[in-house]
């Protein structure tokens, strides 16, 4: 089932989104577009988008180094 597209009021720029701070209205129109195209689910296509732009940043930047997970008080 395709997500319900949120409705915009004149001159907004951006749709808050869950887990993403905002996205601009005219790129999540660009990857609805391609998600409809493709045929797939448009969270396919944000995935996609956040693994290419995490390749593209190792490539110049070298790996990204995951902070990891305490064990918060565990053993006291």
């Amino acid at each position: 089932m395709a997500p319900v597209k949120k409705s915009v009021t004149p001159g907004q720029t951006t749709i808050p989104q869950v887990g993403v701070k905002r996205v601009p209205v005219a790129v999540l129109d660009k990857l609805q577009a391609i998600a409809t195209l493709e045929g797939v689910q448009y969270n396919e296509i944000y995935n996609l988008a956040f693994v290419k732009l995490i390749e593209a940043y190792e490539v110049k930047n070298g790996k990204v180094k995951v902070r990891p997970k305490g064990k918060g008080l565990e053993g006291i």
